[in-house]
């Protein structure tokens, strides 16, 4: 256990000098190649006074007085051509959450499609409304969020490094509810920022929505409408502008789990084994966030894909354990090559065997 920690620690330290070499670079790439046409959408702050209630129906009076982001266009089947179903999209804020408000407008209700509930399940075969946000505008890693008329949640990390791709294995904190009308559909989506690290100095963020239409094959995008762009592709996203005094409030984050057992044998005495141990996350900033874990606990983890190896070469299986999965996008930076300098997989495996973690801790975000 004591190498495989230490080989820990010493993946965390390099990471901080990575992060901020590479945040840097890509923000002036970033703003370089960004066109000045560029899609903004302007957020709302709540007053004092308004309450948002969280039931897919844009019935608050505060969505009338949000600016409204129609300019939707096809990427597919006509690259660029007027969507034949209408689109609107708003954001509001208050002090601890960002909320999303969107009108799927359908000229034939009965023709939508959401049967999916799923956590992370693919939509293939529905309708839904998806969205990202780059927090820290640095065109290649965002939050990545979908819902469906049935109301599925699905959520993943987007990194792009060389190609386009969701981690789904990691899994926020928010809430989303859905409403069919005569009009078509709609979706609430409310995100707390403790949710999200961010850039706390800058009120501007990238962001992008796309809808899918099912039975058309349609795909409806905000920002970046040719097929060589795309929603997962942060470096073509929209503008997301007026966010100013938000929190996350004490940012602590209490993970606890426990188990306990009963077994009795015929000959042996009756044992009640016991087991505990807890994860906190805590937000130093709130684009640098720290944690801890105690006698981690990885049952509810997703199992890997049983997979035949029939080379002379080891398997490679991604990594899905939750306290190994914020950030480490950032090391990607090759993988066209085959190179992976952060397999944090090994952690906790000692020549094929489990070793338990018995502790662990990660500092990573951006500085500077």
């Amino acid at each position: 256990m004591q190498g495989n920690f230490c080989r820990l620690v010493r993946i965390v330290t390099v990471s901080l000098c990575v992060i901020g070499a590479l945040s840097v670079v890509d923000v002036g790439l970033l703003h370089a190649q960004q066109p000045l046409d560029v899609s903004t959408i302007r957020a709302g702050r709540l007053q004092a006074s308004e309450r948002f209630v969280l039931d897919g129906r844009l019935d608050e009076q505060f969505w009338t007085r949000t600016q409204v982001s129609d300019g939707f266009l096809q990427q597919d089947p006509i690259e660029g051509a007027q969507p034949t179903e209408n689109t609107e999209v708003r954001v509001v804020y208050d002090a601890d959450n960002l909320y999303i408000g969107a009108v799927m407008h359908d000229t034939d209700p009965t023709g939508i499609l959401g049967y999916q509930r799923q956590r992370d399940q693919s939509l293939d075969s529905d309708d839904r409304f998806m969205l990202i946000l780059d927090t820290f505008l640095d065109g290649r890693t965002a939050y990545f969020f979908e819902t469906n008329p049935a109301g599925l949640m699905g959520d993943g990390l987007v990194r792009n490094t060389g190609y386009a791709s969701i981690n789904r294995a990691w899994d926020g904190i928010w809430e989303a509810q859905t409403s069919r009308s005569d009009v078509g559909w709609s979706a609430e989506i409310r995100i707390p920022f403790r949710t999200l690290n961010f850039d706390e100095t800058s009120d501007v963020w990238g962001v992008n929505f796309q809808r899918t239409v099912r039975r058309k094959n349609e795909e409806i995008i905000w920002s970046g409408y040719r097929r060589n762009q795309g929603l997962l592709r942060p470096i073509h996203a929209g503008r997301l502008t007026g966010l100013r005094n938000v929190t996350q409030g004490l940012g602590l984050e209490v993970v606890p789990y426990g188990a306990a057992s009963w077994r009795k044998q015929k000959g042996t005495s009756t044992s009640t084994p016991l087991d505990a141990g807890v994860d906190l996350n805590y937000s130093l900033t709130p684009s640098l966030r720290a944690a801890v874990t105690v006698n981690t606990d990885f049952a509810e983890t997703e199992v890997d894909r049983r997979r035949v190896n029939l080379t002379r070469f080891p398997l490679f299986f991604p990594e899905q354990r939750d306290f190994f999965l914020e950030n480490a996008s950032v090391f990607e930076f090759a993988p066209l090559n085959a190179v992976n300098p952060y397999f944090s997989r090994r952690i906790g495996l000692d020549d094929g065997q489990v070793v338990p973690v018995e502790y662990g801790t990660r500092l990573a975000g951006q500085v500077g």
